[in-house]
């Protein structure tokens, strides 16, 4: 019986070690690859959905979802549905744990893989979150104002597109600092 308890603490415990070694992994690559998992604070998030007009029955997709807090906090909140990408394989299973255990995997799906894999969900949204380095928004900025629908407004968190500029832009406090929700269209 002691054997059987051993063998069990045993497995647990490399459950978790093989757990914390995929999620600093991730991390890892993410920092390396220019998109850091950064969070933002619940307050942010409703400020930048409160000015953006979020509805219910809107669609809203978050580029790099990280731990899908946004969209969990859309769907719940505002009713919305939402489609969220992460490449990140411990953020995508642990989005996909966290949007089940909220009840709102009806309402939200996650992506595994780059920004690409929801490009044929781009012309159906009416709300793109981004909360993305300016390195990154460089990269995808002609890709994604190519690929949305004229009515949809991208919401970006603190960093600017290089060649579009916001039509209107609020301050909020994100992470304890003074920062902007831009709005953009096409």
């Amino acid at each position: 019986m002691i054997h059987f308890f051993v063998l069990a603490i045993a497995f647990i415990l490399m459950i978790v070690l093989l757990w914390v070694l995929l999620w600093q992994l991730s991390l890892l690559l993410a920092l390396l690859f220019g998109a850091p998992v950064v969070y933002t604070n619940k307050r942010a998030l409703i400020d930048a959905f409160d000015f953006a007009g979020l509805k219910p029955g809107n669609t809203i997709i978050d580029l790099g979802c990280g731990d899908a807090s946004s969209l969990i906090l859309a769907a719940k909140k505002y009713h919305a549905k939402g489609i969220g990408v992460e490449r990140s394989l411990y953020f995508y299973l642990y989005s996909r744990l966290k949007v089940y255990l909220s009840g709102e995997n009806e309402n939200i799906k996650i992506i595994l893989g780059d920004f690409n894999n929801v490009e044929k969900y781009l012309d159906q949204a009416d709300y793109i979150y981004v909360y993305l380095l300016p390195n990154v928004l460089k990269k995808i900025e002609t890709w994604l104002f190519n690929h949305i629908n004229p009515q949809a407004k991208i919401i970006s968190m603190s960093f600017y597109f290089t060649d579009h500029q916001p039509y209107k832009y609020q301050e909020t406090i994100n992470l304890g600092d003074k920062t902007k929700i831009m709005l953009y269209q096409k």
